[in-house]
C-alpha cells in the first residue's frame, strides 16, 4: 500500500523537486534548433524556363502538297537522294516537292542533282516545283536556270511557287525574269502568285505593270497577289477598285480578303 502524503508536506516541498526534463530556456532553445532545418511546408518549386516559341521562316515552309520531298543523306563525304548518290563533298543542299535536290560543294561548285551548273554561287534558291534554280555568283550576277539575268544585283527575291526572281538592278529599276517594271523605292512579292506590288520615288503603287494611284500605306496578299492601300485621303481600294472613305487602318488577309473598321467602329470587309 503506497504511503499518502500531507497535502500540507507537498506545499513545502522545493521546486526543484518536481523538474523531471530540461529548462524551459533549453527546450526553447531546441525547438528553435530543429524549426530551422524545417523545410517550409507550403513553399512552391521554382517554375521551369519557357521554351521559345520555333517561328518558321515563311520562305521555307513546305507547301501543303509537297508528297515526293526526298530523304537526303550524307555518307562518307557522299551526297545521296533517295539513296542514289550525287556527288561529294557537299557543303549546303536544299530539296523541293518533285525530288529534284539542289547541292554545293566545298569549292563553291552548284549542282542540280548530278550535274553541276555553275562555278561558284554565294547565294542560290530553288522553286518548290519542277527545276528552276536562281542564283548569285561571286561577283554579283544574277543567273536563272542558267541565263545570266543581270550583274552586281544586290537586292533579289526568288519565288519559290512558281520559279520565278523579282530584283532591282543598280539604277533602281525593278525586274521580273525578263521584264521590267520600273523605277522602285520599294517592293514586295506575293509568294504563292509572283505578283509584284511597288511604290515609285513619287508615292505612285503599281500592281505588276498597272498604275493603282497615290499611295500613302499598301500591303500584297501572299495566296493571290490582291493589293490592299490607303490614299491620303483615307480612301481604301482594293488593287484598282475604292471600297472604303474615311479609314485610318485596315488588315490584308492572305487570302485577299481586305478588312478594316469605319468611324463608328462596325467592321467591314471586301
Amino acid at each position: 500500500m503506497i504511503p499518502r502524503i500531507p497535502l500540507a508536506v507537498v506545499l513545502l516541498l522545493p521546486a526543484a523537486a518536481f523538474a523531471q526534463g530540461p529548462s524551459l530556456e533549453t527546450a526553447y532553445a531546441a525547438a528553435s534548433a530543429r524549426a530551422a532545418v524545417r523545410p517550409v511546408p507550403f513553399a512552391r518549386p521554382a517554375a521551369p524556363p519557357r521554351a521559345r516559341r520555333y517561328v518558321p521562316n515563311p520562305g521555307r515552309v513546305l507547301p501543303e502538297n509537297c508528297a515526293n520531298l526526298p530523304v537526303v543523306s550524307i555518307k562518307d563525304g557522299d551526297i545521296y537522294a533517295n539513296g542514289s548518290r550525287l556527288g561529294r563533298d557537299e557543303s549546303s543542299y536544299t530539296a523541293n516537292c518533285d525530288g529534284t535536290v539542289a547541292w554545293q560543294d566545298t569549292d563553291g561548285g552548284l549542282y542540280l542533282g548530278t550535274g553541276q551548273v555553275a562555278s561558284s554561287a554565294s547565294r542560290y534558291e530553288l522553286s518548290w516545283y519542277g527545276s528552276h534554280l536562281a542564283w548569285q555568283d561571286s561577283g554579283g550576277d544574277l543567273y536563272l536556270d542558267g541565263t545570266q539575268l543581270d550583274s552586281s544585283v544586290s537586292d533579289w527575291t526568288f519565288v519559290k511557287y512558281t520559279g520565278q526572281v523579282v530584283w532591282k538592278d543598280g539604277y533602281g529599276t525593278l525586274h521580273r525574269d525578263g521584264e521590267t517594271l520600273g523605277d522602285a523605292s520599294s517592293f514586295a512579292v506575293a509568294a504563292r502568285t509572283g505578283d509584284v506590288a511597288w511604290q515609285d520615288a513619287y508615292g505612285k503603287l503599281y500592281r505588276n505593270h498597272d498604275e493603282l494611284g497615290d499611295a500613302s500605306t499598301w500591303r500584297i496578299a501572299d495566296r493571290t497577289g490582291d493589293v490592299g492601300w490607303l490614299d491620303a485621303y483615307g480612301d481604301l481600294y482594293k488593287n484598282g477598285t475604292k471600297v472604303a472613305s474615311g479609314v485610318s487602318s485596315f488588315t490584308l488577309r492572305e487570302d485577299g480578303r481586305l478588312i478594316w473598321t469605319d468611324s463608328s467602329g462596325d467592321t467591314h470587309s471586301a
